[in-house]
């Protein structure tokens, strides 16, 4: 089984040999140290690092909202000619999109307001965003990871009736034309988005990303009660990895697995999905060690 194959096995709860893992983003410090190698670093190395890690998955970004650009088309056909690692796209939402076109303190006034031009805003950026998650797919990318986060810790940014007209709208419309394109379409948020989980149903997303442990995710309850309409990815705390001894790092990933990989449906992953120049290598290693040991599947 290819790791495309396995992650896709997982989204649709098919039999698959083991919980498919892995990460958005290294950082370069971080690869480094896992290498013990200095100097330049490609994408060969972090495709290295992946692979000893024992990732199924890599996440790849866009600077399309930035300037313009559109996707590094390059680098997702290296990835999907030379490996076999499943290829999300990230993409902004339009929350996120319209917030960096006017700063998001400035759109969260502006949509308290009931401002009818950040609603035309993001729905310009829906549209935009979409052609960009098309231009990837073209270039190589299995899936979309739609990033829009709303919520912080104790709940969500703006009031629900906003998200629920304004931006639940434009995420079925993005996500019904993705899907036409016969892709999972994962939906990203940090902080707490129980309220919303119903509505991401509703927009038709394959898959929910981040499920915050610190923000009050539950993801027993959540694989309970959503479990059969969405794949869940993350919910393992970057903080407390970065603090946690191997012993308590192996009790975690044994308890997160024991209530969310059975029946599939579950991808193994930090709930902010970057792990950066800050986490000690020897960590890493350590979650994915267990992730791979206590992420086994028993042969039916």
């Amino acid at each position: 089984m290819t790791k495309a194959e396995r992650v896709y096995h997982a989204i649709g709860r098919r039999g698959v040999d083991k919980v498919p893992k892995g990460e958005w983003h290294l950082s370069k410090g971080l690869i480094a140290g896992i290498l013990g190698k200095k100097g330049a670093l490609g994408w060969e190395e972090e495709a290295a690092v992946r692979e000893f890690l024992g990732m199924d998955l890599v996440a790849l970004g866009t600077d399309a909202d930035v300037n313009g650009s559109g996707p590094d088309d390059h680098r997702f056909r290296c990835w999907r000619t030379e490996t076999d690692f499943f290829i999300f796209a990230v993409i902004d939402g339009p929350f996120q999109g319209a917030a960096r076109q006017v700063g998001i303190v400035d759109f969260l006034l502006r949509l308290d307001r009931r401002d009818g031009r950040m609603k035309e805003l993001a729905a310009k950026q829906a549209e935009r965003n979409l052609e960009t998650a098309r231009r990837c797919l073209r270039s190589g990318a299995h899936g979309i990871l739609l990033a829009d986060d709303v919520a912080y810790t104790d709940g969500l940014f703006v009031q629900y009736p906003l998200l629920r007209d304004i931006f639940v709208p434009l995420w079925k419309y993005q996500v019904s034309a993705l899907k036409s394109e016969k892709v999972p379409v994962f939906f990203h948020s940090d902080g707490n988005i129980n309220s919303l989980l119903p509505d991401l149903i509703t927009a038709g997303f394959t898959g929910l990303h981040a499920l915050e442990s610190t923000a009050g995710m539950d993801i027993a309850r959540v694989k309970k009660v959503y479990g059969s309409d969405l794949c869940l990815m993350g919910n393992m705390d970057l903080g407390f990895l970065v603090k946690a001894t191997e012993q308590e790092i192996t009790t975690e990933v044994k308890k997160l697995m024991k209530v969310a990989a059975p029946g599939g449906g579950f991808i193994f992953s930090t709930s902010c999905g970057c792990l950066g120049d800050d986490v000690p290598p020897a960590k890493v290693i350590a979650l994915y060690r267990c992730a791979e040991r206590y992420g086994v599947y028993a042969k039916s």
